[in-house]
Order: structure tokens, then C-alpha cells, then sequence
């Protein structure tokens, strides 16, 4: 018996060096001090002037708003993270840990 293995899907342009390119400078500019915001504004911005059809310009643009995209996602999941640890303070501060409807909450079954 054999097992099927796959592969994950990747872009179908992410070998292409203007790809990387368009990654590469949006790292380059979050890690600059530009906020995730601005590149995301950025991004929309370059998104929207494109030319269309497969040239240069466009896969420049398409690695630009995915790593935008990702810089994005990870700015998310770290102001998540941010408000569950402000939640549990506050239910601390405020004595609603021992509670017993909060206790419910945090065991696990």
C-alpha cells in the first residue's frame, strides 16, 4: 500500500524574481517603520494602477500585496493576542476570575 503525498499549494508565479522582488520590498519597508496600515493602503493603491496581463509590473505588485497581506495577518493575530491578556487582567483586577461562571469557562473538560 502506498501513501499519496501532496504538495501544498504555492502561487503559480512565486519562482518569478519580480515576485520576490515586490515581496522582498514590502518586508524591506515594514521593517523601514512604515506601519502595516500604510502598506496596506500602499498595496490597494498599486493593486488598483496594475496593468493587466503577464508582465513584470504585475507579478511585482502580486508579491507586494501578498506579503502585505501577511504582514497584515500577523499584525492581527498579535493585537488578538494583545486583548486576550488585557481580558484576563481586567477579570483579575476586577476579582471575576474566581467567579464561578468565569472558572466555567477556563476548564477544560
Amino acid at each position: 500500500m502506498t501513501v499519496q503525498t501532496f504538495t501544498p499549494p504555492t502561487s503559480p508565479f512565486a519562482r518569478d524574481p519580480f515576485y520576490a522582488m515586490g515581496a522582498a520590498d514590502a518586508y524591506d519597508e515594514h521593517q523601514a517603520g512604515l506601519s502595516v496600515h500604510d502598506l496596506l493602503r500602499r498595496a490597494d493603491e498599486m493593486l488598483d494602477n496594475a496593468p493587466t496581463g503577464p508582465v513584470p509590473a504585475n507579478y511585482y505588485v502580486c508579491g507586494y500585496a501578498n506579503a502585505v497581506r501577511g504582514l497584515f495577518n500577523s499584525h492581527i493575530a498579535q493585537i488578538n493576542a494583545q486583548a486576550d491578556v488585557a481580558q484576563t487582567w481586567l477579570a483579575r483586577k476586577q476579582g471575576r476570575e474566581t467567579s464561578t461562571l468565569h472558572q466555567r469557562h477556563r476548564t477544560h473538560r
